[in-house]
């Protein structure tokens, strides 16, 4: 008895890998979300948070800067309101200082005119010391007299005939000084105009101008 086995053909062996492994056609986005689905939601959190304080800064910052911009403008206004108000109170002050120069003025004028020498040098000397107290803060006197009539330094107090047209609008005699502070007029001169006309007599009388209404 032949025990040999017949000759059965032996059927192959395959084996087939399961892994999943990205496709070289999957595009990027897709490959992207599936990265991201595998990061823990704790990290999804986190990165949300850190966005939205970002956005908070910035609008934080933004506040900022407007608010030092509003606060920078209220202390230009500020100071530019005192700045004001000093002036002011410097001026009210020096007019009043002025006020005491007129009758000294009138006191010189009177003196010489009866010849009063001393009492005439004496009030000169107050005058010039008064001068220079002015001096320092920034008063200086105006000298108008020969020079043509400007209504933005002087004002016209009364006229006077002249026969010569060239003496027309020019400003005879300060009736009251004028004064300047830092190069602006603080108080406007009192003058005698000189006026031409055609028939102008030749007696040079003054005419005192009405005030207007």
């Amino acid at each position: 008895m032949n025990d040999q086995l017949p000759d059965d053909p032996v059927p192959p062996i395959t084996v087939k890998d399961k892994r999943r492994r990205p496709s070289e056609q999957e595009s990027p986005s897709v490959a992207g979300s599936e990265e991201a689905e595998r990061h823990p939601s704790y990290v999804v959190e986190l990165k949300e948070k850190a966005q939205a304080a970002e956005s908070k800064l910035a609008e934080a910052l933004n506040l900022l800067g407007r608010r030092e911009a509003e606060a920078d403008d209220f202390r230009a206004r500020l100071r530019r309101e005192m700045e004001r108000r000093a002036r002011s109170e410097r001026e009210s002050w020096l007019k009043e200082m002025l006020e005491v120069l007129d009758p000294l003025d009138r006191g010189i004028g009177s003196a010489r005119q009866t010849g009063a020498v001393d009492l005439s040098n004496g009030l000169l000397k107050v005058r010039d010391q008064c001068l220079s107290v002015l001096a320092r803060h920034g008063v200086k006197s105006m000298s108008l007299a020969g020079t043509a009539y400007d209504p933005h330094l002087a004002e016209a107090v009364a006229v006077s005939p002249a026969s010569d047209p060239a003496e027309d609008s020019k400003v005879l005699e300060e009736m009251r000084a004028g004064y300047t502070l830092d190069s602006q007029v603080l108080r406007p001169a009192q003058v005698r105009v000189a006026r031409y006309t055609a028939d102008s007599p030749s007696d040079g009388e003054v005419t005192p101008l009405e005030p207007e209404a």
